[in-house]
C-alpha cells in the first residue's frame, strides 16, 4: 500500500510538472482548432502559463493575414473556478482572459491596431477596401468554447480613416459600439467633423445580411465618387451635402 501510494505521488508530482513547462506553442494549436486553422499563435515563446506571442488570423481562402501586436500573458490566479491571465502589449496591461473546462472570456482594452492589418478579416467586398487609419479597441468582451466563439460586446474609434476606394480617400474619425445578439450583431456608428459625418444604427445577420439606416454629411464632395452600387443606397434629405442612408439585406 505505502508503495502504490509512493507510485501514485509521483506520477502526479510528473504530470504537474510536465503541465507547469508545457510549452506556448500549444495555444496555437487550441486556437486552430477552435477556429478551423483561422487564427493561430507565431513566435511563441515561454510557457502556458507565463510567455508571448504573435496572434494571427485569416479568413476562409484569404492568403492576407491579420497580425495584432506581440501579446504577453502571466497566469494571476484564480476566478470564478477558472484560471485567470493578464495580459499586456508593450509592457502595458490590456485586460484579462479567463479559462475554465466550459470555456473561455476575453475582456480586452486599450488594444490598438492599423486598418489595414484587419482587412483581410471583414467579410465580403469590405476586404477589397484598402482600409487605412488607426483602430483603437477601447473594449472587447467575447466569449466561447471549443466549438464557437462570441464577441459580446466591443466599442472602438476608427482614427484618421480612409479608403483607395475613392480618389479622395480621407474619411475621417468614426466610433462604433455594437454588441451580439441571438441572430447575429446589432451597432451603432457616430463621427464628429470630418469630410464624412455619419450617424446611425445598423445590424447584421445570416438571415438579415446587413442592414444600416442613418444620416450623412459630405463636407468633401465624396459621395459622388462613390462606387455605384454605394451611391444607390443614398437620398437626398435638402440640405446640400446631406443625405438620408438606408441599406436593407445587402449580402457582403
Amino acid at each position: 500500500m505505502k508503495r502504490s501510494r509512493q507510485i501514485a505521488v509521483t506520477c502526479l508530482l510528473t504530470v504537474v510538472f510536465m503541465l507547469w513547462l508545457a510549452p506556448a506553442s500549444l495555444i496555437g494549436t487550441v486556437l486552430q482548432q477552435a477556429t478551423n486553422h483561422e487564427w493561430d499563435l507565431a513566435d511563441a515563446d515561454g510557457t502556458l502559463w507565463n510567455g508571448r506571442g504573435v496572434v494571427t488570423g485569416m479568413r476562409g481562402k484569404d492568403p492576407r493575414q491579420l497580425s495584432l501586436p506581440p501579446l504577453e500573458w502571466r497566469l494571476d490566479g484564480f476566478q470564478n473556478a477558472g484560471l485567470l491571465f493578464q495580459i499586456k502589449v508593450n509592457g502595458s496591461s490590456i485586460g484579462q482572459v479567463q479559462l475554465g473546462l466550459y470555456g473561455w472570456q476575453v475582456n480586452l482594452r486599450g488594444l490598438g491596431v492599423e486598418a489595414k492589418e484587419v482587412t483581410p478579416l471583414l467579410p465580403g467586398m469590405l476586404n477589397k477596401g484598402d482600409w487605412q487609419g488607426f483602430l483603437n479597441f477601447r473594449q472587447i468582451s467575447a466569449q466561447g468554447n471549443l466549438q464557437s466563439t462570441r464577441i459580446s460586446q466591443i466599442e472602438m474609434e476608427w482614427l484618421n480613416a480612409a479608403t483607395s476606394l475613392v480618389p479622395k480617400g480621407q474619411l475621417g474619425t468614426f466610433e462604433l459600439k455594437g454588441h451580439s445578439e441571438n441572430s447575429g450583431v446589432s451597432f451603432s456608428i457616430t463621427s464628429q467633423d470630418g469630410p464624412l459625418v455619419i450617424s446611425g444604427q445598423g445590424s447584421h445577420s445570416v438571415q438579415q445580411g446587413f442592414q444600416f439606416t442613418g444620416e450623412l454629411i459630405d463636407n468633401a464632395g465624396l459621395t459622388a465618387q462613390f462606387p455605384g452600387f454605394l451611391g444607390a443606397y443614398l437620398q437626398a434629405a435638402g440640405a446640400p451635402g446631406h443625405y438620408t442612408l438606408n441599406v436593407s439585406k445587402l449580402n457582403i
